[in-house]
């Protein structure tokens, strides 16, 4: 209700404006923060702005997490047994990747101004660690296998026609927070395109953070690793005891 009132307002101060002052892109989000607790199921947030829209003009965000290595395998059968045979390692990598805009990418722009502006998958940098055991000649292969394992887990995604334009000047589109996120700053661009160039770019940012019990076990794991490690494996001793003394009941 808030981000309906707000964007109601926002719609009254831009129409009087006057046309240069439009120039200028707006955008915001309801809400800034997301706090991960036990019982997270993922989150939904509303982003909506406003800009000076000719026909041609096009909107596209791109919400980027924190950077992570992430592991790939490949697996091949052998002597009958299905074995990792290959394994990479890539590093860099946004651990969160979603792009939504109001028409498809390569309507928009040209491939130049995509990789320019790093919008796409195509145009995400896949380094390789330096103890990958794959060849130079697949990489491509194994770029599109982590594109379709990443976009499975909900964590990169590709929405065009996610953006609402209303009125030739406002905007809005829900970015989906899916609950196996992980905590960290995530930038968020707005960018403006007119012609196939970006005219206009607006940069925010979405704080993720445990909360609660959660919380608690995420650092404890993280700045006293050992410890929790003893505890963990007390708790399942403790744990596997107990089961077993209520069955022999």
């Amino acid at each position: 209700m808030i981000a309906r009132w707000f964007a109601l307002t926002l719609a009254l101060i831009t129409l009087a404006l006057p046309a240069s002052a439009l120039e200028k892109l707006v955008a915001d989000l309801d809400q800034e923060e997301v706090f991960i607790t036990t019982d997270f199921t993922g989150a939904e947030l509303l982003l909506f702005g406003a800009f000076d829209r000719a026909s041609i003009d096009d909107i596209a965000i791109i919400v980027t997490g924190p950077s992570k290595k992430i592991a790939i395998r490949r697996k091949d059968k052998v002597a009958g047994i299905w074995l990792n045979t290959e394994n990479a390692d890539v590093v860099g990598l946004p651990s969160f990747y979603h792009i939504l805009s109001t028409r498809p990418l390569d309507d928009i722009a040209s491939r130049n101004t995509l990789k320019l502006n790093r919008l796409g998958f195509d145009y995400i940098p896949f380094k390789l660690d330096d103890d990958s055991s794959i060849d130079e000649g697949p990489v491509e292969e194994w770029k599109a296998a982590l594109i379709r394992n990443m976009q499975a887990t909900g964590l990169w995604s590709d929405q065009p026609g996610k953006i609402k334009v209303i009125g030739d000047v406002l905007f809005r589109t829900d970015i989906n927070i899916p609950a196996n996120i992980m905590p960290g700053k995530y930038k968020v661009r707005t960018l403006h395109f007119r012609d196939g160039a970006v005219v206009n770019e607006n940069v925010s940012s979405i704080t993720v953070s445990k909360s609660g019990l959660s919380a608690m076990i995420y650092r404890m794991a993280h700045d006293y690793a050992p410890f929790y490690g003893i505890f963990a494996i007390i708790f399942a001793v403790a744990s596997g005891w107990l089961a077993a003394a209520v069955f022999r009941k």
